[in-house]
């Protein structure tokens, strides 16, 4: 099947019907957004995700799940000033919004009640999350390692993190990092690769993940981590994949 091809489908996100279809100048996850809403492939994926966990086989988009009450009573943690999952879950009691300014103290809210919030030293109480969604976030961090660790202590026993990480597939076996920090100074080990952030300022990226990934967020023995393809076999979607990590109990 050509990489042109499109699909008619449901958009986990919004639950609307309609033609899916690639996007000129941007990668397959990136892509297929949906003509609705206008939330792309990796995004929706990570909703099928969060209805597989909460919907309790009731609801088939978000939209609908939060309709519902069903989140009422979920404590979400996101890092992200803007998104789909920003615009479906802002006017939940329990959702809590973060992002990183380092000029300011930890744990300060702007005036749209965001906090700031380092991903690799969060302020929060050990315990705290049923669900953390962080969406290409990852990549940006330097102490990755820091950052998951971080994430499975404030999620509760149970909980999950949702997560996308560019990647490719099949995956590459080992991480490799794009830069090493030696003395307080970055130095490019790959050519030096930006994303544009929630604030519209460049946003380095720091590793390339691999299989391997895996195993480094499990090595303490409290969490069980996958790769997920949610999506259906139409060429390219298929390969495109989602992570969770849920915290053992």
């Amino acid at each position: 099947m050509s990489d042109k091809a499109v699909y008619q489908g449901l958009c986990s996100i919004c639950g609307k019907k309609g033609e899916f279809a690639p996007r000129e100048g941007y990668g397959t996850r990136d892509s297929y957004l949906c003509p609705h809403c206008r939330a792309s492939l990796r995004w929706r994926d990570q909703a099928a995700l969060i209805l597989d966990e909460f919907g309790r086989g009731l609801s088939i988009s978000l939209a609908n799940l939060v309709a519902s009450g069903r989140l009422d009573t979920i404590d979400i943690l996101e890092p992200a000033l803007k998104g789909p999952f920003v615009n479906a879950f802002r006017n939940l009691p329990r959702y809590v919004r973060t992002y990183y300014w380092p000029e300011k103290a930890l744990g300060e809210k702007d005036a749209n009640g965001v906090r700031n919030e380092d991903i690799t030293r969060l302020t929060f109480a050990d315990d705290s999350f049923d669900l953390v969604i962080t969406s290409d976030v990852i990549e940006h961090v330097y102490d990755y390692k820091a950052a998951f660790a971080e994430i499975l202590r404030v999620l509760k026993p149970g909980g999950i993190h949702v997560f996308s990480i560019p990647t490719d597939w099949p995956l590459p076996e080992i991480s490799e990092a794009r830069v090493r920090v030696v003395d307080g100074v970055e130095e490019h080990v790959k050519p030096a690769r930006y994303h544009i952030s929630g604030d519209g300022t460049p946003c380095i990226v720091y590793t390339d993940f691999g299989a391997d990934l895996i195993d480094v967020i499990d090595a303490q023995g409290r969490s069980r981590s996958q790769a997920v393809r949610r999506h259906s076999a139409l060429d390219p979607c298929y390969r495109t994949a989602t992570f969770v990590t849920r915290k053992l109990r």
